[in-house]
């Protein structure tokens, strides 16, 4: 029946176009042989509700190529749905209300009078809900010209409506709201074993069922009229109206004074369809979704690790940067998509990044500074990981960087964070960017000590060290005659990973030597004359006379 529906709107769509152009074609061909008067326009039916429980990718495909104006129709009548619906929930929960009065009273008559209010309540609710719901059937099948059609597949009333109460007792369960207030009136009549007490219950737990499955209807044709306002708000309509009132009639409310009705409305929520079902459901995606982003962005990872290794000749620094940028990227692409698993609209949230980029930017001067700074260094290369270098006041072994920092471990085990602005506005010292460094040392000797000696033993220290160098040779040479010594400079070279073992060796065994052959290291030093005041007399006398 339903796909019968389906595909005869899906022929009547496609043959709408074709009608309008032979009605173009008529109406000018009948314009030029007489002037008429101007005929009202059509007024504009809505065609989505002919059925309201009609999925909602079907939904998406029907409401793509509809105007702004058929789409406002369209919003308009499953609106109406939902109000009616909320009036359906309203009535349902004023009944839980009157029931519960019915219920505490120890006046019959009294309950009995409240049953009868709860009862009106809900059969005036879903009597309007009815007659709505028929209605816009009724206009969607006339706009798409189904009426002969769809009578001639519906089958005898009174034998559908037989069936389905012979299905309704064989199951136990009424087949929609309108059949359970029904049933749940005809409980509420008292017989003559029975109480208004225990009638008043037996509707109460009616009522309590009605009611979850009235939540769900409403959640569905919330669905559904989302769809419809997210088609109308891309072509320039109005839909916020629409969505607040959507905000204010969904959800659960429970009523806390009333422990019974507020465990059903758990329970039923929980095993419902478009409740705990649902969530669980879009949960379970979401988590799938993180699961597989994870795995995604960690191949992702390694992948561009491996090419930039292989294929692209750039620093350690820089690979890393890459691959763990583009790690964050898929990830933060793969938790968008698992929040619209959960039903949650990230439109609103990309808008407000975008509208607060200039906010955030002005805010940021700083750390925009940073970032540029970074790009620079991985452009330059002025260091790579495991280098020692002087940067921003620190020295220290380079770790990692990102965008905005750099990480240092100095040589007493210190993590330093470095801004890049204050390493790249800077002199950047790479301390062991090459494989050779030249060892720099001074050894001093007295005055009264052979520096040609000194020299001899200086260069014969540097001839048995294993880790000086032979090649560049170094340079051993009396270098300056300072005010308290002679100074000789000594230039041995070594790998950079031995220059610290090879200064501190070669001091300490040139200190050794230097003992051994009786050369001194002289203290600074100065000569101090003292003349008597008798002297200094006769000096200034003889100068007078001069």
């Amino acid at each position: 029946m339903r796909f019968e529906k389906l595909l005869l709107m899906l022929v009547v769509l496609c043959s709408v176009p074709n009608i309008s152009v032979f009605a173009q074609e008529t109406q000018a061909a009948e314009e030029s042989k007489e002037v008429k008067p101007a005929q009202p326009a059509q007024e504009l039916k809505p065609f989505t509700t002919i059925d309201p429980t009609i999925p909602l990718d079907q939904l998406k495909i029907m409401v793509r190529p509809l105007t702004k104006q058929e789409l406002q129709v369209e919003a308009d009548a499953w609106f109406k749905l939902l109000h009616n619906k909320a009036r359906q929930i309203a009535a349902a929960r004023l009944g839980v209300k009157k029931t519960n009065e019915a219920i505490s009273t120890s006046d019959d008559r009294q309950a009995l009078e409240s049953l009868k209010k709860a009862e009106s309540v809900q059969q005036t609710a879903d009597k309007i809900a009815k007659e709505t719901e028929e209605e816009l059937m009724q206009k969607a099948q006339e706009n798409l010209g189904l009426d002969s059609a769809v009578d001639a597949a519906k089958p005898d009333q009174s034998s559908t409506e037989q069936a389905a109460a012979d299905q309704n007792t064989t199951e136990g369960e009424p087949a929609d709201s309108s059949a359970q207030t029904g049933n749940a009136a005809k409980a509420a009549t008292p017989d003559e074993d029975s109480t208004p007490t225990h009638a008043a219950e037996v509707m109460k737990e009616q009522i309590l069922v009605n009611l979850t499955k009235l939540q769900d209807e409403r959640t569905a044709l919330s669905d559904r009229l989302e769809v419809v306002l997210a088609s109308l708000s891309l072509k320039g309509g109005d839909v916020e109206s629409y969505r607040k009132y959507i905000a204010a009639v969904s959800g659960i409310d429970l009523d806390t004074s009333d422990a019974s009705a507020a465990w059903y409305g758990i329970k039923g929520w929980i095993v419902s369809k478009e409740g705990g079902q649902r969530m669980s459901w879009n949960l379970g995606k979401f988590l799938v979704i993180l699961l597989i982003t994870w795995l995604v962005a960690r191949i992702g990872s390694a992948i561009m690790r491996w090419v930039l290794e292989r294929k692209v000749r750039l620093t350690q620094l820089a690979e890393n940067l890459i691959s763990s940028t583009i790690k964050n990227i898929i990830f933060l692409i793969g938790f968008a998509i698992a929040l619209t698993a959960l039903e949650i609209d990230v439109t609103p949230l990309l808008a407000a990044i975008g509208a607060t980029g200039l906010v955030v930017g002005l805010a940021l001067q700083g750390t925009l500074s940073n970032f540029a700074s970074g790009l620079m260094i991985l452009i330059n290369r002025p260091f790579d990981v495991g280098n020692v270098v002087t940067a921003g006041g620190i020295t220290g072994t380079v770790k990692q960087m990102n965008l905005v920092s750099t990480t240092f471990r100095t040589f007493d085990n210190q993590t330093i964070h470095v801004p890049n602005n204050s390493i790249w506005n800077n002199v950047i010292t790479n301390i062991t960017a090459n494989k050779v460094r030249r060892v720099d040392l001074e050894f001093s000797i007295g005055y009264d000590d052979d520096f040609e000696q000194a020299e001899q033993i200086i260069k014969e220290v540097l001839d048995e060290h294993e880790l000086v160098l032979k090649d560049p040779a170094a340079v051993v040479v009396t270098h300056a005659l300072a005010d308290s010594s002679v100074n000789i400079v000594c230039r041995p070279w070594a790998k950079t990973e031995n220059w610290w073992d090879v200064k501190t060796s070669v001091t300490r065994e040139v200190k050794r030597r230097f003992d051994q052959a009786g050369i001194s290291i002289p203290f600074p030093q100065q000569d101090i004359h003292v003349y008597s005041a008798e002297a200094l007399t006769g000096k200034n006398a003889e100068l007078s006379k001069k």
